[in-house]
Formats: structure tokens, C-alpha cells, sequence
């Protein structure tokens, strides 16, 4: 780091420093990242939670057929018309996701978030509309921004050099809890390309909110724009990621959608791993995470198997039947509470969401017992296809019975991304009365339903099934009962509920 460097400067800049690196630094780490992650099978919350992706890709348009225009705001989809399925309609809708998941993880790792321009800036949607669209859902103090690398780097002239020579790239380590946002969409061979509008041809390029990646097809192009950190690469052209990553600089290649295209950026040392094969089950050569879930791999030779994203999060694996009909078979966390009062709570349920049986869930749940048979109320989420749910049973071994509302309006997310619950229990000495929300944002909750049961369903906590289908994982994040949060040993009891219970496993994390 040059020499200089004010002690007064935020506590952030000074861990810019490569002094301060306890972590690889950004530019020295391998992610995955999600091609077109509004198309991908996996909600984004489960992208980001359950499968480790630290990197998305939302393409934003101007207009959209049958939809009117909001000044400041663009739509998300791939081809008008013919190519226009979306899991989030509008940009606000897909930067609420992320709003949400830093909500509930603000210690995440750094989250890249590129940004392909369909159109040309246009009036109510002009460069500074994008980033106050941004920051209206992402404040700036969760951004890292082109302004961040030149407050590191004092006397550097531009982005390139405030990120070469004596300074360098943050660690992934002073990044937590920030955005990164790039903008792709072309070249800047031309003044009036898209991405040289946005940065006003370089004047603007290090007051800007997002950093640009212009399209890279030859070596030489890399230092021709001071103000170009981040290149975006076909996977034809993914060898150019070496001569990017010898300069210090961030590449992104995109279309690794086999193990041979994968394999070939990595060996170039990309830094974005662009790819439609989100589940790592699936598709395990698509991965870059640890074993302890920590999204990155190193590039270079230092290790990185030992480092930990902090997230408050307890897995529940399990090989089961059902949570259905007139007997269970689930995994069953819980603490009994026989007092009268009223408990509420929440959690947010990260799936697989594809590959995976869609009737397996993970629930929060009040029981009477814990008989296969027994009276209970429970708020769901499936594994995959469908909506946060409802069910309960109001007689021991009577049928069971589920309800759905829509949760979020139907031009935002889809409902299947809907990852929050809440369960409110009430017993007054003679009944037990329940209440069960969903949420997209675990701030304001729509009711799906409630029930009322004589006596007491004292058993309280968290529930998973597989619906037959073999061993399924699900992650229950940010478990709390009122404002306490909740760990797996929390938890005085944990037993398998019912015959055909395989196998379980509860434990603090994500893997």
C-alpha cells in the first residue's frame, strides 16, 4: 500500500490495505457465479444461502411488453417475448432479495452483482437513476464502491492504478457485508457505448455506485481505459481470464455450463465462474466453495479449506416419509413449553430448490406429542414448485389438512421464493391457538392461516421431512423465539417422529 495513509481514514479503507489482509484478497479468489440467476431453477435467497453463490446476474431492460414503465426502475428478463420468465420482475424486485438476505446475514461474504444494460440509457432511466435505484435498496454504506478503491490508494490517477503496484485489492475479509456491483453490456471502444455513458466516458467512472466490466476479446484491450477493473469474457475467449488476473484485475467468464468450459477457466485463473448449473448436487464439478461453505476457492497456492462465512444458520438433514395424512415422519427439534403465554417464531427455510422432491419441507411447528399421530400446526416451506403452506391436524390421527395464500404481489417475486416463516402460539390454559405468516423480506408478513385446538400443543420448534425421496438437507437460518436466537442445542430435544425415519443429522451451519 503507498505510503501516506491518514490514520484518520474509516476503518474500512485502512483494512483495503494488503497489509491488513487476513483473508485472500478479492482478486485472488475463484467464486462461482450464477449466470442469468433470475432464470435459474433455485430461488436467488437459496442461490445465495443454501448453495454458496456469492455472484449473481441480473439482465435489466428499459420496457417489457404488457407492463408500463416506472420511471427509475428497469425490468428483468432475458428476451422480450420469447424468452421472459423471471423469479424477479423488476430490478427493485431482485435488489429487494439481496436487501433481505443481507437483513438477515449482514456479515455475509462480498456479494457480486452484475448487471447486464440491454438498452441504451434513456430519459427516467439515465445513469444516475441506476444508481439511485441501487442505493435506494442497498444503501452506500453496504457497497463497495470505484470511490472505496481510490480512498485506499491516495495519489493513484485511476481505478487501475489504485488497485496495481503498491496498493491493491481489499481481502474478502474487510469486504464482508458489502455489494459489488458491475455493470456489463458491451464494450467501451466507442464514447457512446452503454457502459462509457454510465461513467461519462471515465470522468464519472470513480463517483459511479457500480464499477463497469466491458466485453474483453484480446489482451491488449485490458489497459486501454483507466477506468476498466472488471472484464467480462465469453467462454471462447475464457484463456484472456490469465492475462486479467497477471495484470490484477477481475474477470468474469460466463457459459462454464460443462466440466471441460469450467475446468478451462479455472486453469486460467478467472475470478467468476459464469454458469447455469446452480445445485451442487447436480453438477458437483460447479464448485468453489470449502467444506465448511465458504464460498470462494483460492487461485493461487494459499488454502483456503479453513475459512467459515459467518451466518447464523442450523442444518437439518434428514431421511424421512412425510408430514402428512393421518401419521408423520419428520425430524423433530423442539423444547416444551406448558406455560400460558404466547411465543413467536422465526426463521427463514433455504432449500435445494431443484433436483430435489418437492414435498420435502422444513417447518416451524406446535405438536401435542410426539406420536406419529398427534395433533399439530404447522407453517412449511416445500423444497421446490410450491408456496409457503399450512398444515395441521385437529384430531389425533385424524387427516391432515393444508392452506396457501399468495404472499407477495404476483409482479414482484415468485411465491415459491418466498423463504421466511412465522409462528405465533398462543395457550390461555384451555386452548391452544396458532398463527402462521410467510414473508419475503421478514419484515412485513402476510397471514396464512391459524387454528384453535382445546388443550395444550406444548411441543414448539423446528420440523423436517424428505417426503420419501432419500436423504434431503434444509437450512433453517436465523432461528429466533422472540429475539433469542436459536442454535442446534438449543433445542432439548431432537428425535425422529414415526416409523421410516432413515437417518437424521441437526447441526449449526450449512454444511
Amino acid at each position: 500500500m503507498k505510503t501516506g495513509v491518514s490514520l484518520a481514514l474509516p476503518a474500512l479503507l485502512l483494512a483495503l490495505g494488503q497489509a491488513a489482509v487476513a483473508q485472500p484478497a478479492y482478486n485472488e479468489v475463484r467464486q462461482k457465479s450464477s449466470h442469468n440467476s433470475y432464470q435459474r431453477d433455485e430461488a436467488v435467497l437459496d442461490q445465495l444461502v443454501y448453495h454458496r453463490v456469492r455472484s449473481l446476474e441480473f439482465d435489466i431492460h428499459n420496457g417489457k411488453s404488457g407492463w408500463s414503465k416506472v420511471t427509475g426502475n428497469w425490468f428483468v428478463y432475458h428476451a422480450d417475448i420469447v424468452d421472459n420468465g423471471t423469479t424477479c420482475h423488476r430490478l427493485s424486485d431482485c435488489l429487494d432479495e439481496l436487501r433481505a438476505f443481507h437483513l438477515a446475514h449482514p456479515n455475509h461474504e462480498a456479494v457480486t452483482v452484475w448487471l447486464d444494460l440491454k438498452d441504451n440509457f434513456e430519459s427516467g432511466r439515465l445513469p444516475q437513476d441506476l444508481d439511485n435505484r441501487i442505493t435506494a435498496h442497498l444503501p452506500a454504506s453496504w457497497l463497495f464502491k470505484p470511490s472505496d478503491v481510490m480512498a485506499a490508494c491516495p495519489g493513484a490517477t485511476s481505478l487501475q492504478a489504485a488497485v496495481t503496484g503498491a496498493c491493491g485489492w481489499p481481502s474478502t475479509s474487510a469486504l464482508k457485508g458489502r455489494f459489488i456491483i458491475a455493470l456489463t453490456g458491451g464494450d467501451v471502444s466507442s464514447s457512446t457505448s452503454k457502459l462509457n455513458t454510465y461513467v461519462s466516458n471515465g470522468s464519472t467512472a470513480t463517483s459511479r455506485v457500480a464499477f463497469i466490466a466491458p466485453d474483453l476479446t484480446s489482451a491488449s484491450a485490458i489497459g486501454a481505459k483507466g477506468y476498466g477493473v472488471f472484464f467480462n469474457l465469453q467462454n471462447s475467449d475464457s484463456s484472456l481470464a490469465s492475462s486479467v488476473y497477471q495484470a490484477g484485475f477481475i474477470s468474469r467468464v460466463w457459459g462454464a455450463n460443462d466440466s471441460a468450459s469450467w475446468s478451462r477457466a479455472v486453469s486460467a485463473a478467472a475470478n467468476h465462474l459464469g454458469t447455469d448449473k446452480v445445485s451442487f448436487h447436480q453438477d458437483g464439478w460447479a464448485v468453489t466453495h470449502n467444506g465448511l461453505g465458504w464460498p470462494f476457492g483460492c487461485i493461487e497456492s494459499s488454502s483456503c479449506g479453513g475459512y467459515q462465512e459467518a451466518m447464523d444458520v442450523i442444518g437439518a438433514e434428514v431421511t424421512s416419509d412425510d408430514i402428512w395424512g393421518s401419521q408423520d415422519s419428520f425430524l423433530f427439534a423442539s423444547e416444551y413449553n406448558g406455560a400460558v403465554t404466547t411465543s413467536t417464531w422465526t426463521a427463514a427455510v433455504n432449500t435445494p430448490n431443484s433436483h430435489v422432491d418437492e414435498w420435502a419441507k422444513g417447518c416451524l411447528m406446535v405438536r401435542e406429542s410426539t406420536a406419529s399421530n398427534a395433533r399439530y400446526f404447522a407453517v412449511c416451506r416445500p423444497a421446490d414448485k410450491n408456496k409457503p403452506r399450512l398444515q395441521y391436524r385437529t384430531s389425533t390421527g385424524g387427516s391432515t389438512s393444508s392452506a396457501e395464500v399468495d404472499l407477495v404481489a404476483g409482479d414482484t417475486v415468485d411465491q415459491e421464493s418466498v423463504t421466511f416463516l412465522r409462528l405465533t402460539v398462543q395457550y390461555d390454559g384451555t386452548q391452544t391457538c396458532a398463527w402462521g405468516y410467510g414473508s419475503q423480506n421478514a419484515s412485513a408478513w402476510t397471514l396464512i392461516g391459524s387454528r384453535c385446538f382445546s388443550g395444550l400443543l406444548g411441543h414448539q420448534g423446528l420440523a423436517a421431512s424428505s417426503h420419501g425421496s432419500g436423504k434431503v438437507k434444509l437450512l433453517f437460518s436465523n432461528v429466533k423465539k422472540g429475539s433469542a436466537l436459536y442454535r442446534q442445542a438449543s433445542f432439548p430435544s431432537k428425535v425422529a417422529v414415526g416409523s421410516g425415519v432413515g437417518g437424521w443429522r441437526l447441526f449449526d451451519g450449512v454444511f
